[in-house]
């Protein structure tokens, strides 16, 4: 019954996959075992974090700019961005040639390897 399944694709081994999300289960719930214990529902550390300010009643009120969002990802890519941003013109016949250029590039890649 949980034999090797024959399917016009290849073989499925059902008996490989439940093992395999029974082990990935297990690592999950380990992991998330590792968690901090000292979390309290109903008490401070549930409120939101709104750039410590206090968060307004009314939620309409709550926005963050993308910029503020993602501040992190663009402080750590900022010398990519700095890359690219230098290397922009705005004009489409640029964009298209770099576009272009890259799938060129890539399409070597792919043929070499």
């Amino acid at each position: 019954m949980w034999g090797v399944v024959h399917t016009g694709f290849g073989s499925w081994d059902a008996l490989a996959w439940i093992l395999f999300f029974g082990i990935a289960a297990f690592f999950l719930l380990w992991f998330r075992s590792l968690g901090r214990s000292d979390y309290k529902k109903g008490t401070d550390q549930d409120e939101i974090f709104w750039s410590s300010n206090v968060v307004p009643e009314d939620g309409a009120h709550i926005s963050v700019p993308a910029d503020a969002a993602y501040w992190g990802f663009r402080k750590g890519m900022e010398p990519f961005y700095k890359g690219l941003v230098g290397m922009h013109t705005g004009l489409a016949p640029d964009i298209v040639g770099w576009y272009v250029v890259v799938v060129a590039i890539m399409s070597v890649l792919i043929l070499i390897v």
